[in-house]
């Protein structure tokens, strides 16, 4: 008995079949494969994504602390920028300030100079003339002579007031009588008016020195005799010594006190 041909081919129908179901298998299985490779290269590329992100907003992190620092430090600057000329400001008020009141001083010291150019200083020659006139005495004012001159000494503590340019109301009223009493006693005679500092005695701000002391307080006193016309002008003279002539040591407070004065030297016509 034949086979039917449909039934003779069947088995290598099977078979091919089997091999196609095998491969369609076999290309899934492949292109899974390529899917998972391509899935991991995707998390690779997020995770490196992800990394490059915080990296940058790490960065960025630190760019915005850096610039609010440097916004911190440039006002700072502006500050410290203000201050400084607001200093300058200042310093350039004072310095104008003491270069009026040093063209004040020179201007003193010159008219000091004029006036004592004038009245040829203090040189003095001896003489006998005032030798039969009798000496006024006063409490408190030492009085002696020396080279033919008489001379009182008026204490730099009672005329003015803490070695300053202001004379105290018990020192005009000791001027008064002392010059009134020369005037009166040495009529015509010339007066040089000679101020005096000590070593210890501090000098006030209103003088640049010793010497600017001693004869500014002369001057003050000539202006203060010539004012009240108890001199004329042409009679005196002015002139100052600093520290330079201390009639007594200056080791104690009364020696000092002593050599701290203003002297009215009369001198002999």
């Amino acid at each position: 008995m034949k086979t039917p041909s449909l039934f003779r081919y069947l088995p290598a129908f099977l078979v091919a079949c089997t091999l196609s179901g095998c491969a369609n298998d076999l290309t899934r299985q492949g292109q899974l494969t390529d899917m998972e490779k391509e899935k991991t290269s995707l998390a690779n590329q997020k995770e490196s994504f992800a990394t490059r992100n915080s990296d940058l907003d790490r960065a960025n992190g630190n760019l915005t602390v850096e610039l609010a620092a440097n916004k911190q430090q440039m006002m700072i600057l502006q500050d410290e920028v203000k201050l400084v000329r607001r200093q300058l400001s200042d310093s350039t008020e004072k310095l104008a300030a003491a270069q009026q009141e040093k063209a004040a001083l020179d201007k003193r010291l010159n008219d000091l100079t004029t006036i004592m150019d004038r009245q040829g200083g203090i040189t003095i020659e001896p003489n006998n003339s005032l030798a039969s006139i009798e000496t006024p005495v006063f409490p408190g004012v030492n009085t002696r002579k020396e080279n033919g001159c008489v001379i009182l000494e008026l204490p730099g503590a009672t005329l003015f007031e803490r070695g300053g340019d202001q004379i105290t109301p018990h020192g005009q009223l000791l001027l008064r009588q002392v010059a009134g009493k020369v005037a009166q006693t040495y009529p015509g005679h010339k007066v040089t008016i000679e101020g005096h500092a000590s070593t210890v005695q501090q000098t006030s701000t209103q003088f640049v020195s010793k010497m600017d002391q001693t004869v500014g307080q002369a001057m003050i006193v000539f202006n203060t005799l010539t004012k009240e016309n108890i001199f004329t002008p042409d009679q005196l003279s002015v002139t100052g010594a600093a520290n330079t002539k201390p009639l007594v040591s200056n080791s104690s407070e009364e020696g000092a006190a002593r050599n701290y004065r203003v002297e009215l030297i009369v001198r002999p016509n």
